[in-house]
């Protein structure tokens, strides 16, 4: 019996049961009473560690609001990037480019559904930290070129409609596939999520693609 080993193994679970638990009892203060009024003391508090163990592991509340933010996006914590996950394997190797669209809007959907609360959070907490509205820049940045790499699959595949340049559809996209747009129909308007994927689907393929 690999004593050694064994011990190590309980040390990585622990430590990864006290981020877990550092960035949940985050993700709760940042909600309510909000990213401005939650301190490091109180996340720690809230988690029953140390305040040193916060600042060790996240250096700050907008590592904190990262360390959220990062691994909703693309549904895992193991670090995959967005574009080698499957289902943008299945667009990739999709002849269709309707078909693509319905995969694309679906894709979509769960990216923004996932994010949700961690872009409601981003959203407060870029009106007062510059570091989170930093991260909120880059995270607007990497969207668009992500999206941007979306329209290139469609491409691949058939030209877009003829009044529809590259950088253009990136923007409709953009503005369709948006947290704030997302949030306003889910949110506000009372949309359930499958009615916002059937209508981003129905509206980028009438946006985009040649009759």
């Amino acid at each position: 019996m690999d004593v050694k080993g064994s011990g190590r193994t309980r040390r990585t679970e622990k430590a990864e049961q006290t981020r877990r638990t550092i960035l949940e009892s985050a993700t709760a203060l940042f909600i309510d009473p909000g990213y401005p009024a939650t301190t490091i003391d109180a996340v720690a508090a809230r988690a029953d560690v140390a305040v040193e163990t916060v600042y060790k592991r996240f250096g700050s509340k907008s590592g904190l609001l990262t360390a959220i933010l990062e691994p909703a996006i693309v549904g895992n914590e193991e670090g995959i990037d967005l574009m080698d996950l499957p289902e943008v394997t299945e667009i990739r190797q999709c002849p269709d480019q309707q078909q693509q669209i319905r995969l694309l809007a679906r894709f979509s959907r769960t990216i923004l559904e996932r994010t949700a609360p961690a872009h409601r959070i981003l959203a407060s907490a870029a009106a007062s930290d510059p570091a989170a509205a930093s991260t909120q820049a880059k995270d607007a940045e990497r969207r668009r070129a992500t999206q941007s790499a979306f329209i290139e699959l469609l491409l691949e595949n058939s030209p877009l409609r003829d009044d529809m340049p590259p950088a253009t559809a990136v923007d409709t996209y953009g503005v369709l596939a948006n947290p704030s747009t997302f949030a306003l129909l889910t949110e506000q308007r009372g949309w359930s999520p499958d009615d916002y994927e059937r209508w981003l689907g129905d509206g980028l393929g009438r946006l985009l693609l040649a009759d």
